[in-house]
């Protein structure tokens, strides 16, 4: 079980820090804490309220989003590649990015495709908040996290093709590898790709109750309903994420 401590508490600490959304697989925020875990490194954790105001949070690192990761004196960090960066620096072994400079840039464009701005978990948030909105009727948080991800009906229209895109990509580049006898997306060792891989599944394949608890109600918001992308959802993809959670996650998930 985590450890949740009060934010006031983990900002004072001069260790490392992660803010994660409380009870919920958030895709960025799991796949900080198991590149932390990969690492063996030691850190503390405080919870953010998804959709709330988190003014404390909002004080302190600029923004009221989850994850947060902070070290020593240093400003807290909150988008994914500030993050994985630090964690590469904190802990060289095992790198989560290649060594190799072609290969560590074809990671990170992949990483961004899942992670970023109009990635996988962005399209998906934003199908996730369309039941909600289109009633006329949302909660609070729910409106309060659509407005950052810019929804509407243009970038709803948007996201299944984009979403199709990215993971047709993926499974492309994964057969490649497949058939250089590699099991991995990028080179011949887990990379930060496989982690966000394994996430983000939750947000379209979400792995059994027993694995990834969370509120049952909330359970069908996180399965894909767009034919679209459950058709691209190749096999190969599901069963990497499978292999890659077995090997390199904690089992249950600690949400």
């Amino acid at each position: 079980m985590l450890d949740y401590r009060p934010l006031d508490d983990i900002i004072r600490h001069k260790g490392l820090r992660l803010v994660l959304v409380r009870g919920m697989p958030s895709p960025w925020g799991q796949a900080a804490k198991a590149m932390m875990e990969l690492k063996k490194l030691d850190y503390v954790v405080a919870a953010q309220e998804a959709g709330g105001a988190n003014e404390s949070l909002l004080a302190w690192s600029g923004q009221t989003s989850a994850p947060v990761v902070a070290w020593a004196d240093e400003p807290p960090r909150h988008h994914w590649l500030d993050i994985l960066m630090l964690l590469e620096r904190l802990a060289p072994t095992p790198a989560m990015l290649p060594t190799d400079a072609a290969l560590r840039a074809l990671a990170v464009g992949f990483c961004n495709e899942i992670c970023g701005e109009l990635g996988v978990g962005w399209n998906r948030r934003l199908q996730m908040f369309a039941p909600a909105m289109e009633s006329g009727n949302a909660p609070e948080g729910v409106a309060r996290m659509s407005a950052k991800y810019g929804y509407g009906q243009s970038a709803l229209d948007a996201a299944s093709t984009r979403t199709v895109g990215i993971l047709q990509a993926l499974s492309h580049q994964l057969k490649a590898q497949h058939a250089r006898g590699l099991r991995f997306f990028v080179g011949d060792a887990v990379s930060a790709l496989d982690i966000y891989w394994v996430t983000f599944m939750n947000l379209m394949d979400p792995l059994p109750a027993a694995i990834c608890p969370m509120p049952e109600a909330w359970r069908p918001g996180f399965v894909v309903s767009d034919p679209a992308i459950k058709a691209a959802l190749d096999p190969i993809l599901i069963e990497h994420r499978d292999r890659i959670f077995k090997d390199c996650f904690r089992n249950p998930m600690e949400l």
